[in-house]
């Protein structure tokens, strides 16, 4: 598969940690414990992904600063609005979108809207790693086949 072709579909995690907006944060920090898990996309009603909570948000925002973590819901200091990726969009431009606005996650939405997965930074390194390996393996193979044959 061509790294301009390939779908943001095709490297999504399918299985997605979410939870409903307006739930108290201390419910998601514990779900986040729960599924160990880092982040939590959080959905409208609508199952519509509208913002994201990472364990990183949860420590800077109100670890750091003492708030009452039992004040609070996931709305509070969930980053939004939230920039996602459509299902069908390649790689490379959901790769460059990541980079643009500093996100290492991406929601993959169908054209609803609807959550259908995410996509991370690691998800891209290691299929590009295994893309390069493929490539080192093809100029080690055509190496050895050229001495073969020629000696």
């Amino acid at each position: 598969m061509r790294a301009r072709s390939m779908k943001v579909i095709d490297l999504a995690v399918q299985v997605v940690t979410t939870i409903p907006t307006g739930t108290s944060l201390l419910d998601g920090a514990k779900k986040m414990r729960k599924e160990h898990v880092g982040s939590l996309v959080v959905l409208d009603k609508d199952d519509r992904p509208i913002g994201m909570v990472t364990d990183r948000d949860i420590t800077i925002e109100v670890v750091a600063l003492e708030k009452d973590i039992k004040a609070l819901t996931v709305d509070d200091v969930m980053s939004s609005p939230i920039c996602t990726a459509e299902a069908e969009e390649s790689v490379v431009d959901a790769l460059a979108r990541m980079r643009e606005q500093g996100f290492r996650r991406l929601p993959v939405v169908d054209h609803d809207g609807k959550l259908l997965g995410i996509v991370t930074a690691s998800n891209i390194v290691e299929e590009i790693t295994m893309m390069l390996d493929s490539v080192v393996r093809a100029v080690k193979s055509s190496k050895t086949r050229e001495t073969a044959l020629r000696s």
